[in-house]
């Protein structure tokens, strides 16, 4: 068979049934193997760029593979945004780009000075490379089961990431005998297990000596499969805990040991729990500067942290203070925890600081009654979203005001999950995400929230919207685009403005004739008297729906936290 058969078969085998592509003259022979093959449906984006997002949200509903055919040359370089979403955000997507025939690449000249040789064709693999676990170009038609059952593995082992193969014509076209390819053979666990017995016996007696103990809980928590012991270690020590903007849908916010969003732009009183812990022991969570602080200071400066993680070089990083780093698999880690601890254990710590955290959550809630007004307040309308959404319900957000309010105020009640950015918050994400998530989660409901502003980003994917027919609910927040930009010229430059209004660039567009233009229904919501019966009758409707929201154009983003340097822990948490 030729390579391109082998490939379209292979990713087959490994579970994939949908992959994005956009085709193009480069990728001729993969793109055709994928039309041949029966069991492997493929889904056109409109710009490379969004390809890899759709894969990346993809791949996290499913907890698989996801996958992506493109063109060289351009086609290759315009997806690195999208790769750099993945990457950070550790999503295991599997990229293929086609390439010119190799006597025609300039990797096969070996020339440095040589910028570009065959038509379309640029040297792919060195830009992608500090972007994905493994890339490589395929240079032996004999050597495509190695690579790729190379780039499966990485992708999806340790902490996942995107991988790249570039594939040039020839080798696409080439005939191989699949009985006669050369295996990849997979590596032998790494992690120590003494070092793991040592790291389990310490954090277990930090834990049952502390006063003030918090668990945090991160993206790594689902990565791991380990939401069910979290819960346990939880629940069996009667420990509050706090968790990053990637792990707020594990656990509904109602869980009376549930203390909500951690970081800058965290639940209200975040601070004041972070600030009073003594130990605290971190599963599955980068400590990125959003969650830590600034200065890494989220936490009292003599809090005991304890960090456990997959990824070795994320406890290496500089400024965060950790106590007590262990390089593991959070799951792993927690089923020999769980069993270290006493089988007769109850609480640990002081009971006053279970019942102080409480109080704070109480006395302390995102959304009050004032917040019910006209105009429409953000935050009022993400927390309807949300109260009237179910368990058949995914939210994607992306930039800006949607993004923060969103994440303090989701409380994911009834099994709802959330798709969005934890690192880049990038204009233009929800919508391809959306697109992901639909195609991977077809029985669902996805309710996209983006802003005015960010859509215009990847505005050419509402035509995929339309065209598949997707179950997407598309929320556009019009506050006269890129608020938040304003806030901060507001705040930082005395009103100086750039780029973030009608009179310095940002013109809005009429979101009407965007929907018609792109074949979407249109609905509006501009009162918030309308807010429920509208978004009951939208949620009921089956297909696509462009609504746009009418929001204050003033409306200011909650920071609980600007400077942890500055904020004293509270004394209800003493």
């Amino acid at each position: 068979m030729r390579v391109a058969d082998y490939i379209a078969k292979f990713l087959v085998r490994e579970g994939v049934r949908d992959i994005f592509v956009l085709t193009g003259y480069g990728a001729m022979y993969l793109n055709d193997a994928i039309t041949l093959q029966p069991e492997l449906k493929y889904y056109c984006a409109r710009n490379e760029a969004a390809a890899p997002m759709m894969a990346e949200a993809y791949a996290r509903v499913k907890k698989s593979l996801g996958a992506v055919c493109l063109t060289s040359g351009p086609g290759s370089t315009n997806a690195i945004p999208g790769l750099a979403e993945a990457w950070v955000d550790s999503a295991p997507i599997l990229i293929f780009s086609g390439q010119v025939q190799r006597s025609h690449t300039t990797y096969a000249a070996g020339l440095p000075g040589l910028r570009t040789f065959g038509t379309a064709e640029i040297n792919i693999v060195p830009i992608v490379r500090t972007l994905t676990k493994y890339a490589e170009m395929v240079m032996e038609a004999e050597s495509i089961r190695y690579h790729l059952e190379k780039a499966v593995y990485l992708a999806t082992h340790g902490r996942p990431g995107p991988v790249w193969l570039d594939i040039p014509m020839d080798i696409q076209s080439a005939e191989i005998d699949e009985n006669n390819l050369r295996p990849f053979i997979a590596p032998e666990e790494s992690f120590s297990a003494s070092d793991l017995e040592a790291g389990v016996e310490k954090t277990a007696k930090l834990l049952l000596s502390s006063k003030r103990p918090l668990l945090l809980g991160g993206h790594g928590i689902r990565l791991g499969s380990a939401i069910e012991e979290f819960r346990a270690l939880s629940e069996k020590l009667q420990i509050p805990f706090i968790l990053s903007r990637f792990a707020q849908d594990i656990i509904p916010y109602s869980h009376p040991l549930n203390m909500g969003q951690a970081g800058i732009k965290g639940v209200r009183y975040c601070g004041a729990v972070m600030k009073s812990a003594d130990v605290v022991l971190s599963l599955g969570c980068r400590m990125a500067v959003q969650l830590a602080g600034h200065r890494f200071d989220a936490f009292a400066p003599d809090a005991k942290i304890v960090m456990v993680d997959i990824e070795e070089d994320e406890l290496k990083k500089p400024g965060v203070p950790l106590h007590l780093a262990v390089h593991a698999d959070v799951k792993k880690f927690l089923h020999k925890l769980l069993k270290y601890l006493p089988s007769a254990s109850s609480a640990v710590g002081e009971k006053k600081w279970l019942e102080d955290c409480a109080q704070l959550k109480k006395d302390h809630p995102m959304v009050t009654a004032d917040f019910k007004r006209n105009p429409i307040d953000l935050y009022y309308f993400m927390s309807r979203l949300d109260a009237l959404s179910g368990s058949e319900h995914l939210f994607t957000t992306d930039a800006g005001s949607n993004y923060y309010a969103g994440g303090q105020v989701y409380h994911f009640e009834k099994g709802q999950r959330e798709i969005t950015s934890g690192t880049f918050a990038a204009m233009g994400l929800s919508i391809p995400l959306a697109i992901g998530a639909a195609i991977a989660a077809k029985d669902s409901q996805i309710l996209a929230v983006t802003g005015d502003g960010s859509l215009e980003l990847n505005i050419q994917e509402l035509k995929t919207i339309s065209y598949y027919k997707l179950n997407i609910k598309l929320f556009v927040i019009n506050n006269g685009g890129y608020l938040s930009m304003r806030n901060w010229q507001d705040g930082f430059f005395e009103g100086r403005r750039i780029g973030s209004d009608d009179e310095t660039g940002a013109e809005s567009l009429n979101l009407k004739k965007v929907a018609e233009a792109f074949d979407l229904k249109y609905e509006c919501i501009a009162r918030c008297e309308a807010i429920d019966d509208q978004l009951k009758k939208i949620m009921k409707e089956k297909g696509p729906l462009f609504v746009e929201v009418i929001c204050d154009n003033r409306q200011k983003i909650i920071e609980p936290i600007k400077d942890f340097s500055s904020q004293k822990a509270s004394s209800a948490c003493k």
